[in-house]
């Protein structure tokens, strides 16, 4: 009889032990010579998880069991295919379907009798019960190593590790680190246009290799160089992030990472133009019709550079609100701050929005000591030193004080944050008035940006007006 033989190994340690590929390899072409067999082809997969069939020897191996090249596939034993049920279940119908054996040494198992098929499915229940137990064991491991303040990646780019394991600034590194944000915050860069100026520059990138958007992207959202260390599971949303402080040094302040994380954030939402700096108001001005976000746009007027907005929704054909002039705009928005908001009480805004946010603050400070609180019981609990029954009373408790305090917070109305009152606004808006044609384009874009989310405009019987104005 034909036949092939697999071996796998999932991590470099077990190539030492007693299920290294050289054993498996010696047993099974050991039980293929007692047996008499023909030995056609070894297929192997040294290093690799089991949790798929997507390995090199895998595939080339059934592709090879489909063209009929052997009569019996022989393992150590059954985990080595696969520890996946459904995988094991496609593989053992597809070997039935080609009258081919799957034969396990170690778990004296021959797949072409019903027993033997019914044994290989029990197997390979449990064979998947260990791996995702396994797999939930590893993920409480690295969640309580990240609250403890041990990191469990490599070194990022700027850092590198000493021999302790702590990490030791780079500083040819952390200068581009320090770059990186520059751009982003004062440019208003994107990942793509920041990646292209450092390659442009030829900095070596992320081991030595050229820069990505998605690395910059890693960059600007690393708490690492803030000085702390972070971890969460792949899948899981960024709120449950764990931030812990840290031993390193900081490359970046905590402030300028927040600014850079807001932009980041603003502009995932459209809150914030993407487009180049020709157009200040681009994205910040919203279409009162349909909602979408004006472009900016220019063309040429009487040998000049006309400036001119337009629904972006207009640009796909789905809106038919007008475009604006630039001129025609500033005008409006001037005219709007300045001169219709004159009258308005200063001090009755500013009391309303200081109280929720107090509340609010509150809250959150209450919620996070309670979370702390619940992990400090279930350690206790876990270390044997709290009896269930007053763990249970505890967590009852804080869970009913839990859900207050949450509808207490859905229950707040709290106006949009602004870091100025609205007073300021205006008079710094009126002071602008004065010196806006003799600023740049660029810094009429930054304070847009920073001042405001979004400025919504309607025209009715011809006559524009702003209609909504949602501050940053």
């Amino acid at each position: 009889m034909k036949v092939a033989i697999y071996t796998r190994v999932s991590t470099d340690k077990q190539l030492t032990d007693g299920f290294s590929l050289q054993a498996q390899y010696d047993r099974l072409v050991e039980y293929v010579k007692l047996q008499g067999w023909e030995l056609i082809r070894i297929y192997t997969d040294p290093g690799v998880s089991a949790k798929d069939l997507n390995r090199t020897g895998v595939k080339e191996m059934i592709d090879d069991l489909n063209a009929c090249k052997f009569e019996a596939v022989l393992v150590h034993k059954l985990d080595r295919l696969t520890r996946n049920i459904s995988d094991l279940y496609d593989l053992v119908e597809l070997v039935n379907k080609k009258n081919v054996k799957l034969i396990s040494i170690s778990e004296n198992i021959d797949t072409s009798s019903p027993m033997g098929r019914m044994f290989v499915y029990l197997l390979g229940i449990f064979a998947q019960m260990f791996r995702e137990n396994l797999s939930e064991e590893v993920k409480k491991g690295m969640v309580k190593r990240a609250e403890l303040g041990l990191r469990s990646t490599f070194a990022p780019f700027g850092y590198q590790r000493s021999e302790d394991g702590s990490l030791i600034i780079v500083p040819e590194q952390a200068e581009i680190i320090k770059e990186v944000f520059g751009l982003l915050i004062q440019k208003k860069w994107g990942y793509l246009t920041i990646a292209k100026h450092l390659n442009k520059k030829n900095i070596p990138g992320i081991r030595g290799g050229s820069f990505h958007s998605s690395s910059i992207e890693v960059i600007l959202k690393n708490h690492t160089y803030t000085g702390k260390n972070h971890w969460k599971l792949k899948e899981a949303p960024e709120s449950e992030r764990i931030i812990v402080e840290a031993g390193h040094d900081p490359i970046i302040d905590v402030e300028t990472f927040k600014k850079a994380n807001t932009i980041i954030e603003r502009r995932s939402r459209k809150e914030m133009s993407r487009s180049s700096y020709d157009y200040p108001f681009s994205s910040i001005v919203r279409c009162g019709k349909c909602g979408g976000p004006y472009h900016g746009l220019m063309g040429p007027r009487s040998g000049r550079n006309y400036y001119f907005y337009r629904c972006s929704n207009k640009l796909r054909g789905k809106c038919d609100q007008g475009d604006l002039s630039e001129l025609k705009f500033e005008r409006l928005f001037f005219e709007h701050f300045v001169l219709q908001n004159q009258g308005i009480s200063f001090k009755e805004v500013a009391a309303a929005k200081d109280s929720p946010k107090m509340d609010r603050h509150r809250i959150e400070r209450e919620l996070e000591k309670s979370d702390q609180r619940r992990k400090n019981w279930q350690y206790a609990f876990g270390d044997g030193k709290l009896p269930y029954k007053d763990y249970v009373n505890l967590i009852d408790e804080e869970m009913l004080r839990v859900e207050d305090l949450k509808m207490q917070l859905e229950n707040i109305i709290e106006e949009p944050d602004v870091k100025i009152t609205l007073q300021e606004v205006i008079e710094t808006i009126s002071h602008l008035k004065e010196n806006w044609a003799y600023l740049e384009r660029a810094t009429r874009k930054d304070f847009i940006n920073t001042i405001f989310k979004g400025i919504e405009i309607t025209k009715t019987d011809d006559k524009w007006s702003i209609t909504n104005v949602v501050w940053a």
